[in-house]
């Protein structure tokens, strides 16, 4: 089993609609722009979110609770990707993602991949494997295999979430929090 790797937001990176909690795990948007100063490692197209955490080498793993929203995206971004205007979001670019929109997923290559699943899970484990250069998405309540992207990940690499627009946070679990595939060790809050 991989042990689940740390990985906080970092606000720095967040587009502008786009709040951050203190403790850096949750992100939600607001819709309108807060009053953030704009500095080259912000995007202002794209409603995205990078970890404070860069790879390039072992494995990584950590699980996002994405609960019953109907649009996100989560993969990660090499750091000498374009971060202003809307840039393409596909390997070539340094963007490895998977889209989840009005209930489609899709895997973000060139061309896009339409991915079939049974149930869309609310909690979605990322597994970064920078030897191999491969990037997996899992359901994590079914252990079910979302898609892999197969070699070619590579470069200094960034956690990247996008939360949707439902306006309810996305949360990255905390390490020790994982849900052990079963539902004895949810938290009531």
């Amino acid at each position: 089993s991989v042990v689940t790797t740390h990985v906080t937001l970092d606000p720095d990176t967040a587009h502008p609609r786009l709040v951050v909690s203190a403790d850096g795990r949750r992100v939600q948007n607001l819709f309108k722009d807060q009053n953030v100063p704009d500095t080259p490692l912000r995007f202002d197209t794209w409603h995205f979110v990078l970890g404070r955490e860069s790879f390039t080498s072992g494995q990584h793993y950590w699980e996002v609770d994405v609960k019953k929203r109907t649009d996100w995206y989560l993969g990660v971004v090499s750091e000498s990707a374009q971060r202003k205007g809307r840039v393409s979001l596909k390997p070539q670019s340094g963007y490895w993602i998977v889209r989840l929109n009005s209930g489609e997923l899709t895997a973000l290559t060139d061309p896009e991949t339409t991915l079939r699943l049974r149930v869309i899970s609310q909690k979605v484990g990322v597994h970064l494997d920078c030897d191999d250069g491969r990037l997996s998405f899992y359901s994590v309540e079914d252990r079910w295999h979302i898609y892999t992207f197969n070699g070619g990940v590579t470069g200094k690499l960034y956690p990247l979430f996008e939360p949707g627009s439902e306006g309810e946070e996305l949360e990255i679990l905390q390490p020790g929090h994982e849900t052990n595939h079963t539902d004895q060790h949810k938290e009531v809050v």
